[in-house]
């Protein structure tokens, strides 16, 4: 009888060879499953009873000489000897192959600008795409559906409440798009085709218009009991003056408007940052009621109008400091 690390090792080492470990337990020592051969014939044996597996038996005489009997009748009856024989005869020569194709190679049209353009593309768009999912911006599987966007994700832009944003942004060509259902399913679709009253998270602000005499500027009405109700447009007076509210509204200047002068082009000045910051403060107020609220363009105009406010700060110091002047 074998020890149990015997009785391992030699599980191990005819495995090794190709034995296969049974389910049967040997019914001497009802210990040690039993190994088979890997080959017929078939043989078993255990590795705690038997000191190795039975020796294969080597085939009789008489079954050499059959199967010696069996090999030269197939030998004598095979067609390829007969083939060989006196019905032989010779081969068809090979056929040459020749080494020049009969009709031209065909090469897909090589455009190096398409390709340039192309790989400068990617690059600038990885290099985007970095910096937006740096600052939080989600990458989905979806591409932009733009034809001259071969291949670009979209993005989506970090999550600001409970919900998430469901614009999404091509890192190249700056379109946002949605999702609309239609009766094939949902597609792709531009903001601005979606819903005209929305603005791309992207999308720059709109320069002001010049005051003119057909032109009308948007300010907030104040209500009883509740500020900035309601927007109402007022028309401008003349080409020179803007209607303004009474917080805003600069006194009319009392000499005559020259290029050259000073004075005059501070008040002109001063009027026109107030125009400006007058219509982003109503920008502004569109946005933060708007329904869908865009951080982007909240903080792009909140900035703007910071901008401005500067600008209009530095021309009341001019203004001051040029009336100054003149009394003196």
């Amino acid at each position: 009888m074998s020890t149990v690390i015997d009785v391992s090792g030699k599980l191990g080492e005819y495995m090794l060879k190709g034995w296969v470990l049974t389910d049967q337990i040997c019914a001497k020592c009802s210990k040690v499953p039993l190994m088979r051969s890997p080959s017929p014939p078939t043989s078993y044996f255990c590795a705690n009873c038997d000191a190795g597996p039975p020796a294969p038996s080597s085939p009789s005489l008489a079954d050499r000489a059959r199967q010696d009997s069996q090999s030269q009748l197939n030998e004598q009856s095979s067609p390829s000897s007969i083939s060989s024989g006196r019905f032989s005869r010779s081969s068809t020569p090979p056929t040459e192959v020749s080494s020049m194709l009969s009709s031209p190679t065909f090469a897909p049209p090589f455009d190096a600008e398409e390709l340039l353009r192309r790989r400068q593309q990617s690059d600038t768009a990885s290099a985007e795409l970095g910096r937006r999912l740096l600052k939080g911006w989600a990458m989905l599987a979806d591409e932009c559906p733009n034809s001259t966007c071969y291949g670009v994700p979209l993005v989506r832009p970090p999550r600001t409440g409970a919900e998430k944003d469901l614009h999404k942004e091509c890192v190249f060509c700056g379109t946002v798009y949605v999702d609309e259902q239609g009766p094939s399913g949902s597609r792709l679709v531009p903001v601005d085709a979606a819903n005209p009253l929305r603005r791309s998270a992207g999308q720059s602000m709109p320069e002001p218009a010049p005051s003119t005499s057909a032109s009308t500027t948007v300010i907030p009405r104040q209500g009883k009991g509740r500020a900035n109700d309601v927007f109402e447009p007022l028309v401008p007076q003349s080409s020179a003056e803007t209607v303004m509210p009474s917080a805003f509204q600069v006194a009319p200047a009392t000499s005559s408007f020259t290029p050259s002068s000073t004075t005059s082009a501070l008040e002109a000045s001063a009027k026109s940052l107030e125009a400006t910051l007058h219509a982003l403060s109503g920008r502004l107020y569109q946005l933060t009621n708007a329904p869908v609220v865009e951080p982007s363009s909240i903080a792009q105009t909140a900035d703007t109008i910071s901008k401005v406010t500067q600008a209009l700060s530095q021309v009341k110091q001019l203004q001051w400091s040029e009336s100054q002047a003149m009394s003196s």
